[in-house]
C-alpha cells in the first residue's frame, strides 16, 4: 500500500506542520483553488500564506451554464477580492472550467483535467497544494487524481514535486453549501470508469462501495440503477465526531439499503471520518479481498461512490488510484469512481458559528524518499 505510513495533519497539528514547512525560503507554492461562494474558500490559504513562502494561484472558475443568484455572486466576488488582497492580483491565474450537463457523461471531469493540463508547467514549483474547500466534488476528485498522476509521471525523469491536499472540513457546512438539483445521469472521474460500459467484460461481477453521507438517497438510487452491482458494501463513517452519525446515516437510508438494494448487514464497512488515510486503507483492503477471492473465477470490477465528507471522498479516491497504479501482486481489477453531480445550486445555508478544522494530506514527494 502506497500511503502506509502517511503524513496527515489536522487542527493544531496543521498549524505546527505548515509553520515549519512553509517557512523554508526555498519553497515555491502553487495553490489550486476553487472560485466559489463557500465562506471556507480561503481559510487554508490565509493560514499558510502567513507562514511565508512564494505563492502562485490557479483559480478554477466553474461555469455550469446557469446564472448564479445574487447571493452566490456576492459571496463569490467577496472571496475573489479577499484573495487578491491576500496574494496580489498578479499572482492569480484564473482558469475557466465548463461543468457538464445531463447527458454529457463525464464532461466535467474531462474539462477539469484538460484545463489543468493546459494551465501551465508545474516544474517550477516545489509544492502543489490542491485546496478542495470550495470545489464541487467531481472537480475536486478530478483535480487530485490528475495532478497526482501528472506529478508521478514527471518525477520519473524530471523534478520531484510535492503534492498536498487541504480543506477546511465541516460536514454540516458541506451539506449547507451543496443544496441544489441533481443531474439525471451518472458520471465518473476521468480514467476511473471501471469499464462500466464495456460489453466484452459485462459478465465480470461488479462490487460497489458507496461511501455514505446524509441526504444521498437519490444519488444512491441513480448510481445503483446504472451500475446494477452484484454485491454492495456500504461504507459508513466511523469513528466520527458525532458519536451516532454512522447509525443515523444507516437509519436514514434503511429502506433503500436493506429493502430495495437487499444489502447484507455483514457487508457494511466502517471508515474513519477523522483520518482519510485510514479510510483509504480500510477501503483498499476491502476491495483487495474481493479481487483476490474472485481472481480464479475471472476477477471482478470495483466501484466507489464518494457520497460523504470531502476527506473521506479523497480517501476513497486514493484506494482506487492505488489499485490502478500501485504495486499490486497478481492481476489488477478495473476500478471506477461513480457520482451524480449537482446541476444547479440553491443559495447556501450559512451559519457564522459553524466550526471547521483545517486538514492537510501530503500525497507525494519528499516524504516518500
Amino acid at each position: 500500500m502506497r500511503w502506509d505510513p502517511y503524513i496527515f495533519r489536522q487542527g493544531n497539528d496543521f498549524d505546527a506542520f505548515w509553520k515549519n514547512y512553509a517557512s523554508d525560503p526555498s519553497r515555491r507554492f502553487l495553490f489550486v483553488l476553487g472560485r466559489g461562494y463557500d465562506p471556507r474558500a480561503l481559510a487554508v490559504l490565509d493560514e499558510i500564506v502567513g507562514f511565508g513562502g512564494e505563492v502562485d494561484i490557479w483559480l478554477l472558475a466553474f461555469d455550469n451554464g446557469f446564472q448564479d443568484s445574487e447571493l452566490r455572486n456576492q459571496l463569490t466576488l467577496e472571496n475573489v477580492k479577499k484573495l487578491e488582497a491576500l496574494v496580489g492580483e498578479s499572482k492569480i491565474h484564473e482558469i475557466e472550467v465548463p461543468l457538464g450537463r445531463s447527458g454529457q457523461g463525464n464532461a466535467t471531469s474531462r474539462n477539469v483535467r484538460q484545463a489543468l493540463r493546459t494551465a501551465g508547467s508545474l516544474e517550477g514549483y516545489t509544492d502543489v497544494v490542491v485546496d478542495i474547500s470550495a470545489m464541487p466534488r467531481m472537480v475536486a476528485l478530478t483535480a487530485v487524481a490528475s495532478l497526482l498522476h501528472e506529478l508521478d509521471e514527471m518525477s520519473v525523469d524530471g523534478p520531484d514535486v510535492n503534492l498536498h491536499v487541504t480543506t477546511a472540513e465541516s460536514v454540516s457546512a458541506d451539506i449547507g453549501a451543496a443544496r441544489g438539483t441533481l443531474r439525471d445521469d451518472v458520471t465518473n472521474v476521468i480514467g476511473f470508469t471501471g469499464q462500466l460500459d464495456s460489453e466484452s467484460t459485462d459478465q465480470i461481477p461488479r462490487v460497489w462501495f458507496p461511501v455514505l453521507g446524509e441526504q444521498q438517497g437519490i444519488r444512491l438510487s441513480r448510481i445503483r440503477d446504472k451500475l446494477t452491482p452484484d454485491e454492495i458494501c456500504p461504507v459508513i463513517p466511523f469513528p466520527t465526531r458525532e458519536p451516532r452519525r454512522g447509525d443515523e446515516i444507516i437509519r436514514e437510508h434503511r429502506q433503500l439499503l436493506f429493502e430495495e438494494f437487499q444489502v447484507e448487514p455483514g457487508n457494511i464497512l466502517r471508515a474513519s471520518e477523522y483520518n482519510p488515510f485510514e479510510a483509504y486503507k480500510q477501503i483498499f483492503a476491502a476491495m483487495d479481498r474481493y479481487r483476490r477471492a474472485l481472481s480464479e473465477l475471472g476477477g471482478c470490477k470495483a466501484f466507489v461512490s464518494p457520497l460523504s465528507s470531502k476527506l473521506l471522498s479523497v480517501g476513497a479516491l486514493l484506494a482506487c488510484y492505488d489499485h490502478k497504479y500501485g504495486a499490486i501482486a497478481g492481476d489488477r481489477m478495473s476500478v471506477g469512481v461513480l457520482y451524480v453531480e449537482t446541476a444547479d445550486y440553491s443559495d447556501p445555508v450559512l451559519d457564522s458559528g459553524t466550526e471547521y478544522q483545517l486538514s492537510s494530506m501530503w500525497l507525494r514527494g519528499d516524504w516518500e524518499r
